[in-house]
């Protein structure tokens, strides 16, 4: 004990360029320790840096049809046919049908590691959706326990829904991201325990309301801002139960037109009061946003039950513990590191979407598996490298072999980024262009920056759509009847904006019934549009250190909101002296 603590106390604070956007980030004492625990070198890209790379590897929405390459029947795959990956429907990828195994080829000591492991990567058959327990819910992707649902990506337990993303628990919603147990809602994020909530935002136990943020225990509210236990309020103002329903009726917010006028009074109203920090809660010594039940947590986004995790995003329930660098992983994650997708997992490190396993390196889509290094498609395996078996006196001393050689031929990709032994996959053999990637959500590029930046660009399908109805003329969702569910709508954006638009769409039966129940009126963007103004809405998984705004208030804080953005931003005590 006192040789670590003696180790620990040498160890001093570095700065260091991220080799990819060239800017300065610190490596800190606790970092080092962790870094020597797991036996891996310290990163040389930035904590940034490393998220966009890891959220490279995952594609959500960016769908496309091709056949199985083992039964033949046509199959929806997120994985562009272009670009030449043997694609397995569901069914046949987890059927017995076919052998990793067979896939296994002997390390070759003349090439480097990564070129070996993309030509892996490249040959052995991958998923054409990852789904798991799916009830009538075809065109998903990234999700669990999902029933009667269409176009929702992320997160589990999901039925009759359309068009959400990383929710846990709801039901009956539309356009919702970022929510847990809530149901009837629509055109939201980050919502809790809400029922019938439409354009609502961090907000929780509320019900019956449009246009909220950051309410608690509300109902039958609009427009409203930081509101605690109040019912029939509007735009932070109280009236009776008469006055509201007769205001309701004269907003008319099942209007396109007079909604898109309230929705814009309503974002510069709620400029006139402040915002807390960032969005946390039983919180120790932990930074971050949107984060619950953390415990020394630092730079952490949309994580809750950790402790000791670090540099990561989306790491919702389940207790990962002493990890660094994880997306979309959770349940019972330890020691593990440059980790997307996956969940009880020890010492994982550098892969993609592997599942109850330990001591597995550089790999993907593997389960149930331990001593892996440089596998793919494998389970319930253990002691191979390249899809190949060995004894385990030979894979330990092949592994320590290779990775001398991944120390001393490092390889490079185009724009001179070196990767040896210690770095995430080089872009060149990920399978997504960035625009089809999620990381294109959170940190938006255009083509021409995408390609200056070395990243993968994929040229968007020619879709050919005839729209049979402009957006425009769609009726009011009280005249809409069956008829309006054989319409192709063009897009409003119809195309001219960077938000991946599929420039038409339709609205399907669960949808309409939805919208009737809720009021609300149909739709005139695309699925992809709708979803990335929610994006543009909420915060994204960046810090700021600032001051809090409240005069004679000298607390200091690390926040989402950049200092040239308009709202007003207190520290907790400052907000919570404000609204409660």
């Amino acid at each position: 004990m006192l040789g670590r603590l003696q180790k620990y106390m040498e160890h001093k604070s570095q700065n260091v360029i991220c080799q990819n956007c060239k800017k300065d980030f610190t490596i800190e004492p606790e970092d080092f320790s962790f870094y020597e625990k797991i036996s891996v070198p310290p990163p040389t890209w930035c904590p940034e840096c490393r998220m966009k790379r890891r959220m490279l590897f995952r594609n959500e929405r960016s769908l496309y049809k091709q056949n199985c390459g083992l039964c033949k029947k046509s199959v929806i795959s997120m994985y562009n046919p272009k670009d030449n990956y043997t694609v397995y429907c569901n069914d046949c990828y987890i059927s017995d049908k076919w052998d990793p195994l067979s896939y296994g080829k002997d390390y070759d000591f003349s090439k480097k590691f990564f070129e070996q492991l993309g030509e892996l990567f490249k040959s052995v058959p991958r998923r054409a959706l990852y789904q798991d327990f799916a009830v009538n819910s075809e065109y998903i992707n990234q999700i669990v326990n999902v029933k009667n649902s269409y176009l929702c990506f992320g997160g589990r337990d999901y039925e009759d829904c359309n068009y959400c993303a990383q929710n846990f628990f709801i039901k009956n919603c539309l356009d919702v991201d970022f929510s847990k147990k809530s149901e009837f809602c629509f055109e939201s994020a980050h919502l809790r325990n809400c029922s019938r909530v439409k354009f609502g935002y961090y907000s929780e136990d509320c019900l019956d309301s449009w246009l909220i943020y950051a309410c608690k225990n509300c109902s039958n509210c609009i427009g409203c801002t930081n509101l605690v236990s109040k019912s029939y309020c509007i735009f932070n103002r109280q009236y009776t139960k008469e006055e509201y329903e007769k205001k309701l009726k004269e907003m008319n917010l099942t209007d396109p037109e007079s909604l898109e006028k309230v929705k814009k009074e309503f974002w510069e109203h709620s400029l006139n009061f402040p915002r807390k920090y960032a969005s946390v809660r039983n919180a120790v010594n932990s930074i971050g946003d949107d984060i619950e039940q953390v415990k020394n947590c630092k730079y952490v986004f949309s994580v809750s039950e950790a402790e000791n995790v670090r540099y990561s995003f989306f790491v919702p329930y389940g207790g990962a513990k002493d990890s660094f660098d994880l997306d979309h992983v959770g349940v019972g994650t330890t020691e593990t590191y440059e980790l997307h997708s996956g969940f009880g997992n020890n010492r994982v490190m550098f892969g993609n979407r592997v599942y109850y396993s330990h001591n597995v390196e550089y790999s993907d889509d593997c389960y149930n598996s331990e001593y892996l290094f440089a596998c793919a498609g494998l389970r319930k395996k253990q002691y191979c490298i390249l899809n190949k078996q060995y004894s385990k006196e030979d894979f330990e001393k092949l592994r320590t072999k290779i990775i001398e050689q991944m120390k001393e031929i490092v390889y490079t990709d185009k724009k001179g980024r070196i990767f040896s032994y210690g770095e995430f996959f080089p872009m060149d053999i990920m399978p997504f262009g960035y625009n089809d990637a999620v990381v294109h959500e959170y940190f938006s590029l255009t083509e021409g920056e995408i390609l200056e930046k070395g990243y993968k660009y994929t040229k968007p399908e020619n879709r050919n759509y005839k729209p049979t109805i402009l957006s425009h003329q769609l009726p009011s969702v009280e005249k809409a009847n069956e008829n309006v569910l054989k319409e192709i709508i063009q897009c409003e954006h119809m195309g001219n904006c960077n938000d991946r638009c599929t420039m038409a769409f339709r609205i399907t039966q669960n949808e309409l019934n939805i919208l009737k129940v809720l009021n609300a009126p149909l739709p005139r963007l695309c699925p992809n549009c709708r979803h990335m103004e929610r994006i543009r809405l909420i915060n994204s998984p960046r810090l700021y250190h600032r001051k809090c705004m409240k005069e004679e208030c000298n607390n200091e804080f690390e926040t989402p909101y950049a200092p040239d953005r308009p709202e007003i931003v207190y520290c907790e005590s400052c907000y919570n002296k404000e609204v409660y």
